[in-house]
């Protein structure tokens, strides 16, 4: 059996894989024949000729006990398995993802650090797993232990020294995440954060909170005023408004200001002013349609917001609204729907629409006649629309010219198709009234029929090629039905 053996999520070929996170966070502290030690067997995992200790002592000029040696060492640190059979075999583990990656630490490396920050927290005795979360800290990240002492030390002086050391590394890591890994440029940023005392005192003021602020206050304050833009009198001018919630809420109300464009006073009063209007509106459109939201949120972010921005006022909103219900839309996107067909054709106003309605009534009524004409008693349906529209808008043929072939239709086994065809004849003839139609004689009309026939057999007995046939219909495609 091999001695040195792969974890199959570790299995690689051809190439020797190192973990970067090896090389970063355990090679440069550990003794430099254990790094040679963990290559050579790495290397030798995924090979069954010369996988042995005695092999890679001989190849490393140690003897097999230094080898295990090294292997103990990988082990402590749960980077490797061993096995000690009568066969002894080394089982490389993989690196896991978000493994904390700890490292042995050489003796007396944080002997001064110690004693520093037991002094700076000399309420309480430090246990040994807080140091080693300290300890992992500096070990894991570029941060000095002098800056994590400056840390230390702003904490107490803020907080006291029941001060818990996940606050301590909680300002830490942010510290490092501003490229601050220095005690200088540690004890700098904290510094100049005390600048916002003054204006905290009285934001806390505003608020009616009596505890005192500590840095993530003074963290907020400064992403408020600093990287957002916000002036004192406007912080303070909001934290008025704060009902309750403090800080987490005041920060809340300042990250929707900053993403709506309302920096200043006058610009947020505006906004919330439109605000209360939208969301009086969404009760509104909500009571004309029937149906309930517990919040409002939803349907002024996704409904009210947008067909204000495309330019509906609220008064036709509401009109729409009311004439969905009665029409059975009772839905927020039944609604949403039909506003942007009104947009798409360019009504945004209660009189366009209304006038948009009109004219539907004055053709629907057209419509009711001819099919009266032809003996059909219903309803008018979209299709109706679409064939009346096409007969007067796209063949320009004359009201009366249409109820003239209605009256023709009666008695047929479909009256509207026979009506269709009768228009169609007409359109292809130019006759566009009663009087034209008239003037056409029966003989005539008799001729036009023969050429019509010769017509159609001579369309059938041509062969178009497919190319032809592609291009008319991409052609048709184009006109809007």
């Amino acid at each position: 059996m091999p001695f040195c053996l792969l974890e199959k999520q570790a299995v690689t070929e051809a190439f020797t894989a190192v973990d970067n996170r090896l090389i970063f966070n355990y090679f440069p502290d550990a003794p430099r024949q254990t790094v040679s030690v963990y290559l050579m067997g790495l290397a030798l995992a995924d090979r069954d000729e010369e996988n042995t200790v005695s092999t890679m002592a001989r190849r490393l000029n140690m003897s097999e006990q230094d080898v295990m040696d090294a292997f103990l060492y990988w082990e402590e640190l749960g980077l490797v398995h061993i096995y000690n059979g009568e066969n002894p075999t080394v089982t490389y583990l993989s690196v896991k993802e978000g493994q904390n990656l700890l490292r042995k630490i050489p003796k007396n490396k944080y002997d001064r650090f110690a004693k520093e920050i037991q002094r700076i927290i000399e309420g309480r005795m430090i246990s040994v797993n807080e140091y080693n979360e300290y300890y992992t800290f500096l070990e894991n990240n570029l941060f000095a232990p002098d800056a994590l002492l400056a840390v230390a030390q702003y904490c107490v002086d803020l907080k006291g020294n029941d001060i818990n050391y996940k606050y301590i590394l909680t300002v830490a890591r942010n510290q490092l995440s501003k490229g601050a890994i220095t005690a200088d440029a540690v004890a700098n940023n904290l510094n100049s954060q005390q600048k916002y005392d003054d204006d905290l005192k009285l934001v806390f003021k505003a608020l009616k909170t009596n505890r005192k602020f500590d840095y993530n206050d003074r963290e907020m304050y400064e992403k408020w005023t600093r990287d957002m833009g916000f002036t004192a009198d406007t912080v303070i001018a909001v934290a008025k408004t704060v009902r309750s919630g403090g800080m987490n809420k005041l920060d809340v109300m300042l990250e929707e200001y900053f993403r709506k464009g309302a920096l200043s006073i006058k610009e947020i009063d505006h906004y919330r002013t439109e605000k209360d209007q939208m969301y009086e509106l969404a009760r509104t459109v909500n009571r004309s349609l029937g149906v309930y939201y517990q919040s409002l949120d939803p349907v002024v972010d996704e409904y009210i917001s947008r067909w204000l921005q495309k330019g509906f006022d609220p008064d036709t909103i509401v009109t729409v609204a009311k004439y969905c219900f009665r029409t059975s839309v009772r839905s927020l996107a039944g609604l949403s729907t039909v506003l942007d067909k009104f947009y798409k054709l360019g009504l945004l106003t209660t009189e366009s629409i209304n006038k948009y309605i009109d004219s539907m009534v004055s053709n629907d009524k057209k419509i009711q006649d001819v099919l009266a004409k032809t003996g059909i008693e219903r309803n008018v349906t979209p299709t109706d629309r679409r064939l009346f529209r096409t007969w007067t808008e796209d063949w320009g043929l004359s009201e009366q010219l249409i109820m003239h072939c209605a009256e023709k239709s009666v008695g047929t086994s479909n009256p509207v198709y026979y009506m269709t065809r009768l228009l169609s004849d007409c359109k292809a003839q130019s006759v566009t009234t009663v009087e034209q139609l008239e003037k056409l004689s029966s003989p005539a009309n008799a001729k036009t029929s023969s050429r019509k026939s010769r017509s159609v057999q001579e369309i059938e007995k041509h062969d178009y090629t497919d190319s032809q046939l592609n291009a008319l219909f991409t052609d048709l495609d184009q006109l809007e039905i």
